[in-house]
């Protein structure tokens, strides 16, 4: 049996896609074919694709608004399940209400989103999010964060589908969250979560956002030229600094350039390459063991082979 076959009558037809490029669904832009992506709609379908994957033994990952990964530019040898909506909707993957004090919102809606609809309600704590890239589910697997804020200290639960196929529902206090990461099984997928926010006027709420949003643009390069920020800040310091220390500010292999803005961004020029980016992370972070004895640690994601 075919890849395209296993999934098909899954999802509705244009929703299941064969050697899509994977350039078109990441913030860097680059990236080759999956063999087969399929966009689920509501927890049930999300929970047939990844039965259909297991059962038949083909190797999958889940691809929000596509942040904070580099891909191959071979692709990807197998299922990419993407969840991401645009305009929420009860009963999908992208649901997002107000409960009193609590927001519910589905694993694919955008932080942004989450950020404005938060301050439309009069609910505080998530503006950090207003300048994040990157989608509920995924964000909350690795705590995204900014500002000295991340999700796992405004999250009072998340809904996940578990390995065995069950869905469950966890307190935060059990996710094991700490900087930039979380103890959530390899094997689960975020289908949801509900934050707990503090009342507040709306215009007071709107006011900080617009403040993190100017601030993000006068030190960040544009989110859609970058797959973030590159390497996870060490102890005790900032890794943007370090590799300013290092000289690397302005380093370029082919389409991939270290930004001029802030060293812990490489931009995507045009044309770039994942083999271009990863050559340039290997100079930057040499550069900056050789300058400082620091080994910066990765925080996106890079996929080599179809491995994580």
């Amino acid at each position: 049996m075919g890849i395209s076959e296993i999934f098909s009558g899954l999802v509705p037809s244009g929703r299941l896609r064969l050697n899509e490029g994977l350039d078109r669904h990441t913030t860097y832009r680059v990236g080759g074919p999956a063999d087969v992506m399929c966009l689920p709609e509501t927890r049930s379908e999300l929970l047939e694709i990844v039965t259909a994957a297991r059962v038949r033994e083909v190797p999958w990952l889940v691809l929000g608004n596509g942040s904070n990964i580099l891909f191959s530019d071979d692709g990807f040898r197998g299922l990419v399940i993407k969840i991401r909506g645009s305009t929420p909707a009860e009963g999908t993957l992208w649901h997002l209400k107000q409960e009193g004090e609590y927001l519910r919102a589905g694993a694919g809606v955008s932080l942004p989103r989450l950020a404005w609809s938060a301050a439309a309600t009069g609910l505080a704590g998530l503006e950090f999010c207003t300048g994040i890239p990157g989608v509920v589910g995924g964000s909350i697997r690795g705590n995204a964060g900014a500002h000295g804020s991340d999700l796992g200290g405004v999250l009072e639960s998340i809904e996940l589908i578990l390995p065995s196929g069950d869905f469950e529902t966890i307190p935060a206090g059990k996710a094991g969250f700490s900087y930039r990461e979380s103890g959530i099984d390899p094997g689960g997928i975020v289908t949801g979560a509900v934050f707990r926010l503090t009342p507040d006027e709306p215009e007071n709420v709107y006011e900080r956002i617009r403040d993190f949003t100017e601030y993000r643009k006068r030190t960040q390069p544009s989110a859609d030229q970058s797959a973030g920020c590159m390497f996870k800040n060490p102890e005790g310091g900032k890794a943007g600094r370090l590799i300013d220390a290092a000289g690397c500010k302005g380093l370029q292999v082919g389409g991939a350039k270290v930004s001029d803005l802030h060293g812990n961004f490489v931009i995507n020029q045009g044309g770039a390459t994942a083999s271009d980016a990863l050559r340039l992370i290997d100079m930057v972070r040499e550069r900056v063991f050789e300058r400082t004895g620091v080994a910066l640690e990765l925080e996106v994601h890079v996929m080599k082979s179809g491995v994580v």
